[in-house]
């Protein structure tokens, strides 16, 4: 029997320009190994364990590696992918396999863009938007069902309360340094970039030139149609490759 989890498609941003990491001649992070695997892979796998097994990749900058890696017969027969046609039918997903459509999406278009375009390959209603370079262990059993809780009429943003990468200073009214915090609690949650939403509502309230976090989310928490869920598992995001080895290890930990 197919869920609402099964019939969900999985929208990967990795068409940024990534340049913390590399040059735009370089691979991008996305391909990177973390440990045995690419850290795209990593996501992926994070995600089919729970039942979703169909990934959209629409292209921006960097486009010919992941077309390279993707369409590699070693990459395709080490990691099980099925690379879809942009025409398919339900019956060409396989649920041994790793269905995977891209597109090029263009180099120029934002995330949001690149998400609207990303809707005439879904397989059903929902989609569940992940940023293509954060690692998290998200059980999105509960993530659905917080999901199912508002009938799809709510999109869910995934939060996580996590320190700070930084020290904090706290100075008086003349500057001077009254005490230094290193790595504090940050006291409200982060945006862990894991959005689950019904289609209609990218639909409803797109607009030309909108972007995801600047303007289509502070619509729908203007309109009320943001709930959040939080996760209290790891969460690695990775800007940079200082970032990419403190993901190595911390991971071979977990």
């Amino acid at each position: 029997m197919l869920t609402n989890m099964n019939l969900t498609s999985v929208v990967l941003l990795v068409g940024g320009t990534g340049s913390r990491f590399s040059s735009l001649n370089q691979p991008p992070k996305q391909l990177s190994k973390l440990n045995k695997n690419e850290i795209l892979i990593h996501i992926i796998k994070n995600i089919k364990r729970y039942g979703l097994n169909h990934f959209i990749l629409p292209l921006g900058y960097k486009k010919n590696f992941f077309v390279k890696f993707l369409k590699s017969k070693k990459n395709v027969k080490r990691y099980g992918l099925n690379i879809l046609r942009n025409k398919f039918n339900i019956e060409d997903l396989k649920n041994n396999k790793i269905n995977i459509s891209f597109f090029d999406a263009g180099r120029k278009t934002n995330k949001l863009t690149r998400v609207s375009k990303s809707l005439r390959y879904i397989i059903g209603k929902d989609l569940l938007v992940v940023y293509g370079d954060d690692l998290a262990n998200i059980n999105l059993n509960k993530l659905f069902h917080r999901f199912n809780m508002f009938k799809k009429k709510k999109a869910i943003i995934t939060v996580c309360k996590k320190k700070s990468q930084y020290g904090h200073v706290l100075l008086d009214k003349k500057k001077n340094v009254k005490k230094f915090i290193e790595k504090p609690k940050l006291t409200d949650p982060i945006n862990m970039g894991y959005y689950l939403m019904n289609s209609s509502l990218i639909k409803k309230f797109k607009r030309k030139r909108f972007e995801l976090e600047n303007d289509f989310i502070p619509i729908l928490i203007k309109k009320k149609l943001l709930q959040s869920y939080e996760h209290k598992g790891y969460f690695y995001s990775i800007n940079d490759k200082k970032e990419l080895i403190n993901a190595e290890k911390r991971l071979k930990k977990n």
